[in-house]
């Protein structure tokens, strides 16, 4: 009801409310010039006059200019009809030589003499008399009609009938400009008091953002599209196209116009080159014109001057420009583009109109982890593998978009689990579909997997500058050959990533596998039931040095993990590590409780941090050095890894101590 009231008052209301429009937008188009002046001390009134006068005169100057122009060519264009019709006969000759136009042509002259020609009605068994006497007793008599001269009075009706109402809308903008930009500072008290007073310095903030944006914008679209006015009518100058100020200054005003203005805009000239000459010229350099003209405004000077865009989508621009063309005539189609801009920065700023901002700006509506998870959602493996790898190509590496999106997304899953959102079955197919894109994505190059690829320009001798993709060394992640693992490491296996109770724990450890499969290390992946109590007797990892246990949440209480850890060390090699990863959005002081209780060598909540740690305990270490020694627990924030009474042990002379335990901390 409330859209509908409003669609009425702007339809109604638009004889008044189209001049308020055009006044507003341009005094965000004389704002700025008119704060200049007011920095040099002219006194406002007399800066509004200047401005406000300066600017009505460029308006009717073009106005006389383009009627000027027109009248010209109203009075040149009957010396083109000839051109035109042999134009026309020679298209007309060529056609008629197809079989197919032929036929249909000469069924249309058929068609044609039977209309002229009906042929007689004997229905009635009357026998027609002789053609001339049917056609001298039914002889039409010839009527002219004269239109009388009008009367002084009637001319100048329709003279104001003609000219009243843009005159009229004139007049009106010109009220509304002088208007606004006097009562600038009192209107944005006002709308400051309309929006609340509550939190008085975020309101002027925004209100001051908006306006300056909204300023700049339009100054720089008049200002491109200007320039692009004058190099077309230049341009039709040049290839001697009649008229060339008009249709410049059409191609101006039909920019503001998004996708089609310009194509509109070259219609017209496009038609006059055909016609103005006996070949075809003229006609193709004036569509060379427009076209690259077009390319270059819209590809190189656009996303210079406004960045990446005008914050609209391209859906919503052309709903915009249908509605307010719809709404306000060719006006409103002029208008779309700046009203809706209008509305979206309003909505960037103002949080009761947040919902422009949502349905017409073009930033995405839900954020990389939402996108990923609806992905997994609905099973989409391709588009999932795709938003990574888009990710990826922007310069992070891989280990980060799985922390940032997949591991946030896994987070989302599981709390829809817990509140009984997804059953067993949706779990499974999640999991299963975080396999599929991790296999979409192994041929992807290891460098882009664990470190970031940044362009940099670098001299070469001989060559000048050439852009080479270097690589940002980080955390010394990089891939280890077979030479540089410890022993016991290089055997298959050595990694053991288990997920710990659901199949999202599971899927969370294929991604840390996948990881440390790129890290040169040998890793398998097992599922939940592997440990599970029927299962973990038989588990095999007698050839592992580090167990991973991955967890997204490990709710009602952590004393599960502990006793799970307490029975995998009757399993494990006496040197296993065992490192649980608590992908959980609950933050560090989760972690302190589980760390209290679960009795691990290492904790890691990031697939980074998890990262480092394995390639800290699998790395071989210089051998002229003992381990101890090379690297003493007090400065590596090392720990002693526990005994099974809870006491901190000893190294024993029989087994060499942990290399690494390392723990992040709070």
């Amino acid at each position: 009801m409330i859209a509908a009231i409003l669609i009425t008052t702007l339809y109604v209301g638009r004889e008044v409310l189209v001049p308020l429009a055009l006044a507003t937008l341009l005094s965000f188009v004389l704002t700025p010039p008119l704060l200049f002046l007011r920095r040099l001390g002219i006194p406002k009134v007399l800066g509004v006059a200047t401005l406000v006068s300066a600017t009505f005169l460029i308006i009717f100057s073009l106005g006389w200019l383009i009627s000027s122009e027109a009248a010209q060519f109203a009075v040149d264009l009957p010396r083109y009809q000839s051109t035109l019709a042999a134009k026309i006969s020679r298209i007309t000759k060529s056609a008629t030589n197809a079989p197919a136009i032929k036929t249909v042509t000469e069924a249309l002259e058929e068609f044609q003499q039977e209309l002229a020609h009906p042929k007689p009605d004997t229905s009635v068994g009357t026998t027609p008399g002789p053609p001339e006497q049917v056609e001298d007793k039914n002889k039409p008599v010839s009527v002219e009609i004269h239109e009388p001269e009008p009367q002084p009075f009637e001319v100048l009706q329709r003279l104001a009938g003609t000219l009243l109402p843009p005159v009229a809308i004139a007049g009106i903008v010109l009220l509304f400009v002088i208007f606004i930009l006097l009562q600038r500072e009192d209107l944005r008290d006002r709308l400051i008091r309309l929006f609340g007073t509550s939190d008085l310095q975020r309101t002027t903030a925004t209100l001051n953002d908006a306006a300056e944006r909204l300023s700049r914008y339009f100054i720089r679209q008049l200002l491109i599209n200007s320039a692009f006015g004058i190099f077309i009518a230049f341009g039709l100058w040049l290839i001697a196209v009649p008229s060339p100020t008009v249709w410049g200054i059409l191609a101006m005003l039909m920019r503001f116009v998004p996708y089609v203005g310009s194509f509109i805009a070259a219609a017209p000239p496009l038609l006059l080159a055909a016609i103005v000459e006996p070949g075809w010229t003229t006609f193709l350099l004036t569509a060379a014109l427009y076209l690259i003209s077009e390319l270059a405004m819209g590809q190189i000077v656009e996303p210079v001057v406004y960045g990446h865009g005008t914050g609209l989508s391209p859906i919503a621009i052309v709903i915009a420009t249908v509605f307010w063309t719809w709404l306000w005539g060719p006006l409103g189609l002029l208008l779309a583009t700046p009203l809706t801009v209008v509305l979206v920065v309003l909505g960037r700023h103002m949080e009761g109109l947040q919902f422009f901002d949502l349905l017409l700006g073009d930033k995405p509506a839900l954020t990389p982890e939402q996108r990923f998870y609806q992905r997994l959602l609905s099973s989409d493996s391709a588009e999932a593998a795709d938003q990574l790898e888009t990710c990826a190509k922007e310069g992070q590496p891989f280990v980060d978009c799985f922390d940032e999106i997949v591991l946030k997304a896994l987070q989302s899953a599981q709390h829809d689990a817990e509140r009984g959102a997804l059953d067993e079955e949706n779990l499974e197919r999640i999991a299963t579909t975080i396999k599929e894109v991790i296999e979409n994505l192994r041929d992807v190059a290891s460098l882009r997997w664990l470190q970031k690829v940044v362009q940099k320009k670098a001299a070469q001798a001989g060559n000048g500058l050439a852009s080479l993709a270097l690589v940002e060394q980080e955390d010394g992640l990089v891939s280890l050959k077979p030479t540089d693992l410890a022993p016991g490491w290089e055997a298959e296996g050595a990694i053991v990533c288990v997920g710990g109770r659901t199949p999202l724990d599971d899927a969370a450890a294929v991604l840390l596998s996948a990881l440390a499969e790129k890290l040169g290390l040998k890793q398998r992946t097992l599922g939940n039931e592997a440990i599970s109590p029927g299962h973990i007797v038989s588990l095999d990892v007698i050839d592992a040095k580090l167990l991973c246990l991955s967890y997204l949440s490990i709710a009602p209480s952590p004393a599960h993990v502990r006793y799970l850890i307490r029975r995998l060390r009757t399993i494990v090699p006496p040197d296993c590590i065992i490192l649980v990863g608590y992908w959980s959005s609950n933050g560090n002081g989760a972690l302190k409780a589980l760390r209290e209780t679960a009795e691990a060598d290492a904790y890691a909540t990031s697939l980074r941090d998890a990262l480092k740690i394995m390639m800290g305990a699998a790395r071989a270490l210089p051998a002229a050095k003992p381990i101890a020694e090379s690297t003493p627990s007090s400065l590596t924030g090392k720990a002693a890894k526990p005994s099974r009474t809870g006491k901190t042990a000893k190294p024993s002379r029989r087994k060499p101590p942990l290399r690494v335990v390392a723990e992040e901390s709070d």
